[in-house]
């Protein structure tokens, strides 16, 4: 029986993946969302200013691996870390053809700006920066590159962690009902009717703005929708009989909330 049911199982999921394969423009959607997030992984490997491998005088150096390498050690009369464009213009001038620098495939970094090697504010797209430079003349191309994965990390962080607050108390108060859900509900409410935006820049203004910080502050105010919408699913699903069933066979209240009740209540979180 045991085997069937794992059969029984896979077939489900399998027809339901089926079935998804079928939404053409939803399925190639995340095929190529997915392949172009895992290699936003590898940007720097890809599109970056420093090199990725340098030999000089018989000797390797991995830049963007190693971080800074003070323009010094390769001959460059130039204040702070080395120019690798300019370095790569400079052997190939040698003679010798001894020294050499392998760069990204892009060679531009998205926070480089009109001080480095000669780049110029609003130039228009071309061969050698892709989409243009902006007013401080940085790479566009390298910038929105970058800011992808970002923002998509961004995005899955925060979805998950408003998903697990928000399934966490809005399971408990639609479970417990009575005071409990009364007591929070007040707390919603009254953290709803904040001005949040005031609270972001207080925050914002204190501590100093990062990655983290950003997603907690937004995760204080996104969780509340979610909590609601769970609340009612929970509401609605705890007076079926098989809450009961599972309550008079002696069954924790967190096994029947995250076992029972959540597995039929997945449709606000899909």
């Amino acid at each position: 029986m045991i085997v069937n049911k794992n059969i029984n199982d896979n077939s489900i999921f399998k027809r339901r993946w089926n079935k998804f394969k079928t939404l053409k423009r939803g399925y190639y959607s995340l095929i190529i969302l997915l392949t172009l997030y895992v290699l936003s992984f590898f940007l720097p490997l890809l599109i970056n200013n420093k090199a990725l491998i340098v030999k000089f005088n018989d000797e390797y150096y991995f830049p963007v691996i190693t971080g800074f390498i003070s323009g010094d050690k390769f001959g460059q009369n130039v204040p702070g870390e080395t120019k690798y464009r300019s370095l790569k213009d400079s052997f190939k001038k040698d003679a010798n053809g001894n020294n050499w620098v392998l760069m990204p495939l892009y060679p531009y970094s998205p926070y480089e700006d009109i001080t480095y090697d000669g780049n110029k504010m609003y130039q228009q797209p071309s061969f050698k920066h892709w989409l243009g430079t902006d007013n401080t003349g940085r790479d566009v191309f390298a910038r929105l590159c970058y800011a992808f994965n970002i923002s998509i990390s961004f995005a899955l962080i925060l979805t998950i962690i408003n998903y697990i607050v928000g399934i966490l108390i809005g399971g408990a108060m639609g479970y417990y009902g009575g005071r409990f859900d009364l007591f929070f509900q007040r707390i919603i409410e009254v953290w709803s009717s904040l001005p949040m935006l005031f609270v972001i820049i207080i925050i914002s203004s204190i501590l100093k703005p990062s990655f983290f910080l950003l997603i907690g502050i937004y995760t204080l105010v996104n969780w509340i929708s979610m909590t609601y919408l769970i609340r009612a699913e929970f509401y609605r699903e705890k007076a079926k009989p098989y809450v009961a069933a599972a309550l008079s066979m002696g069954q924790s209240n967190f096994k029947i909330m995250f076992k029972h009740i959540l597995a039929n209540s997945l449709v606000p979180i899909i």
